[in-house]
């Protein structure tokens, strides 16, 4: 299961985590340029010590802490065993420091340099602050004091930064929060009010542009819906029509005979004018509102099925299919329009799909199964869930997947689709759930 990141989340810890490092850079970088500017005070007392005391040969001296002679081993051994080498380049501040850890205060620090004397004579200046040296009047505990002042101000002040922060993202998420609620709001009734504001300039535009694009899309689908149900009303009168005088010439065929081909004419006309009138009643299906109110009548299934097995029983014409119907005397309460078309789309799919084998129509009660399979299907070949819905409701009109699947779920039916290697069933139970 893929985990979708919350943008509001993923703002917040970004900008908490870049406010944190901040801070954190920002204290050690202190820290460091505070170290720097006492290690830069000390060269420069050891510089002008370097500069006035004069020192002879085998005569050290110490002015106020700060050890100066003219040669290394006339240095205090302190220094001498800490540093292993004497400096070689005038100017750089050599240090060494002992301590615990890094979050503790030194307690040893060592400090040498070399400079040279306006005479362009060595001065090896060094100074070492010992823990022994200090005061016992100091505190000891007074540097890990200051240690945790510095770690609760820190804490205080990442604190203080997350409430603002949490602040300014409530300040800019409400009016989002507000414009994916009006967004899901958004129907056909209220689509042409005007726009709330929501704060920001970036959101009115995203919310007018929403609209827009809404108010369009409604528009297509409503001139699509008026163009079915005008198209379907007009086909009504010309189908009706054709299939009054097909009916019309059998009745005179009954008393002069027409020849083979003649009579093989006048059925294709026949079945023509019946695929257009259940086309028809396919558009006004597809045209008609969701919400519009539909009036139920006694449906006899088992004649229902009969009369469509027998109306589209043209369709296995040449065709080397055996059809089992086992039904029973049953009524539902449903529409009969809708009714029609879901079984009608059902039982002729069914016919097309069969090449060479059998269809068998089980209704038992509210439900009804219509099961076809091929004889010759290679019962090998791996079946997508798409190859099953096509092959149990197929694609009749063009219309008769999404109009049965439609018509089904807007009345409750119960439908199931499965495949057992070529064998297709689909149940629909004409019972509201």
């Amino acid at each position: 299961m893929k985990i979708r990141l919350s943008l509001r989340l993923y703002f917040f810890l970004s900008v908490l985590l870049l406010g944190s490092i901040m801070a954190i850079g920002f204290s050690l970088l202190s820290v460091q340029y505070y170290i720097d500017g006492l290690d830069k005070g000390i060269s420069v007392v050891m510089r002008d010590l370097a500069k006035t005391i004069d020192v002879e040969e085998g005569q050290p001296k110490n002015i106020a802490g700060f050890d100066v002679s003219n040669s290394w081993q006339d240095t205090p051994d302190i220094i001498q065993q800490r540093f292993i080498s004497p400096p070689t380049e005038a100017g750089q501040l050599h240090k060494i420091r002992e301590q615990s850890s890094i979050f503790s205060v030194p307690e040893n620090i060592y400090f040498v340099v070399l400079f040279y004397s306006p005479q362009g004579e060595k001065r090896f200046v060094s100074r070492a602050f010992l823990e022994k040296d200090r005061p016992v009047t100091v505190d000891s505990s007074a540097p890990a004091k200051r240690l945790y002042l510095i770690f609760f101000t820190a804490i205080a002040a990442i604190v203080l930064f997350t409430f603002f922060l949490v602040m300014i993202m409530q300040r800019i998420a409400k009016p989002i929060e507000y414009l994916k609620e009006w967004a899901k709001s958004l129907n056909q009734n209220n689509l042409q009010k005007p726009l709330p504001d929501f704060t920001y300039n970036e959101l009115n535009m995203l919310a007018s542009l929403l609209q827009s694009s809404l108010f369009s899309a409604h528009q297509s689908l409503q001139r699509e819906q008026h163009f079915l149900s005008y198209a379907s009303h007009e086909l009504r009168t010309p189908i009706a029509v054709i299939r009054s005088n097909v009916d019309l010439l059998q009745r005179l065929s009954e008393k002069t005979p027409l020849c083979e081909k003649q009579q093989l004419t006048l059925q294709r006309i026949q079945r023509a004018g019946l695929t257009m009138s259940n086309l028809t009643d396919t558009l006004l299906w597809l045209s008609r509102n969701d919400d519009q109110e539909v009036s139920r009548e006694p449906i006899n299934l088992h004649e229902k099925i009969k009369q469509l097995c027998a109306d589209l029983d043209y369709l296995l014409n040449a065709k080397n299919v055996k059809v089992n119907i086992d039904s029973e005397d049953f009524e539902v309460n449903v529409e009969a329009t809708a009714c029609h078309i879901v079984l009608s789309n059902l039982i002729r799919n069914a016919y097309q799909h069969t090449q060479h084998g059998q269809v068998f129509i089980k209704q038992q009660g509210s439900r009804v199964t219509i099961i076809n399979c091929n004889d010759n299907d290679d019962i090998t070949t791996p079946i997508s869930e798409k190859d099953v819905k096509q092959a149990a409701f197929g694609c009749g009109y063009g219309l008769g997947l999404q109009l049965s699947e439609k018509i089904i779920k807007r009345h409750g039916w119960c439908y199931e689709i499965a495949d057992d290697h070529g064998r297709y069933q689909v149940t629909v139970d004409f019972k509201v759930k």
